[in-house]
């Protein structure tokens, strides 16, 4: 009866089939030989297979009748067509064709249904020895995935320590095998062009670890960074400049806010490692900016730079500790370049080197930076930004110009190259660098009697009086807005007080200055008690509006004496005080008309105020 109903499923093809799936089992990671009976096997159920090669290390055991086994991986650089049990991938080995095992057993179970179907007769398989690591079908899928998570783990689509460890592996193994190849075959790029395409796609890879920062610990610890620091001086430009992105996405401030000491970590293993020479060279490397590659490489240096001192202040005087990296910021922006995004992006970074380092003003008066500053500049005297872009290069340039003369070596270099002469221009001009160019004369003439008496000789009396009697606020107020017009009543005040400050009495320059509150009928001397007027009620307003909050919020705002100095400074003490230098030092010249105008001016607007209060 058993007999009967084992050759009824046999002549079903149900038995025949479940056998067949088990011998398949036995040669589930070697299938180049024949399957089932007369040598039809998977070749003649897929087409044609590729040439068959020496076996690659990974397969076990043989296949059935003696044939060779067929490799697991075919290197390839392109897509040539498809292959017979093979499928193409970019994968752990390389790009290539790669053995289905997977589809060679589904093509085998195909073919035995479909060979029952039309008619044919299958005997019982003969009996085999089945090897002891034999696998189900279930079993081989549960393989196939594991080795699919594995590949993902190496493209860095889901990052833990095991992973960025088999990452890190891999780019060392590949770096020191190009680094082999290309001592080995120096006069020969073909023989070592593979392992360059191997080590830029594990060098990408790497940027994976971006979204990852509380791995960057970890990261150092397996001490990566020299190898890819090492990269920004590799031969092929085309790895330095992935290396370059790589840096630059591992240390942008989005990549580092939520784990700050993994950014901090990351900084001090570039720093411990001389990273900062080696970005610096990257910029001669790629400075010329000859093809679009070359400029993005450019983009991403000076990103770098930009993100290593926003994570490390003190960063910001060692990378301009020797004088490359300045100097060639200051040559980025020359006015002969044309505006683009790396000459905004040089100008941005400039500035925030030259605000956070007081070596770095000295730093840039020595590398002749103010002049070339001076040069930046001048041409929009006589013409306004074409673009925001462009606009926005010109703000940068005068933050930096400004910070620059800070320093007392620099004012005198402002100075000598005929800087005041340049303000005095771009401030009649009446274009948009104008309260810039008030700005720096402000930061110029601040403690600098040289620039004060040049400033007089030059004749700039007459201009900034102007703008300090309000000429020409309507207008900037409709184009620029209120602050700009508020920004150069300002600067205005101050200026005329440092040159209180800064001439002698007595000599004529000086002289000159006061005789401005003569003039017109003590016009300015008028203008000067309406602004004191002005910044002490600012100042009271900001004294109320303090006292109101303390009142409300006790619990909550607790202001010291130096908070409610600096609230007090920003709104309008500082100027005021400025206006006190100036009523003491016209009182003090002793001239009648002006002190009984100015006593005159401040009963009416004591008089004024008292009827508003009442």
């Amino acid at each position: 009866m058993a007999d009967s109903k084992r050759k009824r499923d046999y002549e079903t093809g149900a038995a025949a089939i479940s056998d067949f799936t088990r011998s398949l089992d036995a040669d589930a990671r070697a299938m180049g030989g024949a399957v089932g009976r007369g040598g039809g096997g998977i070749q003649g159920l897929s087409g044609p297979a590729p040439p068959t090669f020496a076996a690659t290390s990974g397969d076990n055991g043989g296949a059935a009748g003696g044939s060779k086994q067929q490799p697991t991986y075919l290197p390839c650089k392109t897509f040539q067509g498809a292959r017979g049990g093979y499928y193409f991938r970019l994968g752990t080995q390389g790009p290539g064709y790669y053995l289905d095992r997977v589809g060679r057993h589904k093509a085998a179970a195909a073919a035995a249904v479909a060979g029952f179907g039309a008619g044919g007769s299958m005997m019982p398989p003969a009996n085999r020895a089945k090897p002891a690591s034999q696998k189900n079908a279930a079993e081989l899928l549960a393989d196939a995935e594991e080795e699919a998570g594995g590949e993902r783990a190496l493209d860095g689509t889901n990052l833990d320590v095991k992973a960025l460890r088999k990452l890190v592996l891999s780019f060392e193994r590949r770096y020191a095998a190009n680094q082999a190849a290309r001592m080995k075959h120096a006069d020969d790029p073909d023989k070592f062009i593979d392992s360059e395409v191997d080590l830029d796609e594990d060098v990408k890879k790497l940027q994976a670890l971006a979204g990852y920062p509380d791995l960057y610990p970890e990261f150092v610890r397996l001490n990566a960074v020299p190898s890819i620091l090492g990269l920004l001086s590799h031969d092929n430009p085309d790895i330095a400049a992935d290396a370059v992105e790589l840096l630059h996405e591992l240390t942008d401030a989005d990549a580092v806010e939520s784990h700050e000491e993994g950014g901090a970590a990351l900084v001090a293993s570039i720093v411990e490692h001389g990273g900062y020479e080696l970005i610096a060279q990257c910029l001669t490397r790629f400075g010329a900016e000859a093809t679009l590659e070359d400029a993005a490489a450019v983009h991403n240096i000076i990103g770098i730079v930009e993100n290593i001192v926003e994570i490390r202040p003190e960063a910001a005087g060692e990378f301009c500790d020797k004088p490359g990296l300045l100097r060639w910021l200051l040559k980025r922006v020359a006015p002969r370049r044309e505006t683009d995004n790396n000459k905004l992006y040089a100008a941005e970074v400039l500035a925030i080197l030259v605000q956070s380092s007081e070596e770095n003003r000295q730093r840039l008066g020595d590398a002749e930076g103010v002049d070339a500053l001076l040069r930046a500049v001048a041409p929009y005297k006589g013409r306004d930004p074409a673009d925001d872009g462009e606009e926005e290069v010109l703000q940068n340039l005068f933050d930096v110009l400004c910070t620059a003369v800070m320093a007392p070596g620099n004012k005198e270099k402002f100075v000598g190259a005929e800087g005041l002469e340049l303000m005095l221009l771009m401030m009649k001009s009446k274009k948009q660098c104008r309260t810039s160019a008030l700005k720096c004369v402000d930061y110029a003439l601040t403690r600098c009697p040289a620039a004060c008496e040049r400033f007089v000789d030059i004749l700039g009396l007459k201009t900034v009086f102007a703008v300090f009697m309000g000429k020409g606020f309507d207008k900037l107020r409709r184009q620029q807005g209120l602050e700009a017009a508020q920004e150069e009543e300002e600067r205005a005040v101050s200026v005329i007080s440092s040159l209180f400050l800064g001439l002698s009495r007595g000599t004529p320059r000086h002289d000159r200055l006061c005789a401005k509150f003569v003039e017109d009928e003590f016009l300015k001397c008028d203008r000067l008690a309406e602004l004191w007027v002005k910044y002490t009620g600012r100042v009271h307003g900001v004294d109320i509006r303090l006292a109101r909050q303390q009142a409300e919020m006790a619990d909550e705002i607790d202001l010291s004496e130096d908070d409610v100095y600096i609230e007090r400074l920003g709104g309008g003490l500082y100027t005021l005080e400025l206006l006190g230098i100036m009523f003491a030092s016209v009182f003090a010249t002793g001239h009648d008309g002006i002190r009984h105008r100015l006593l005159l001016q401040m009963e009416l607007q004591a008089e004024d105020g008292g009827e508003d209060a009442g």
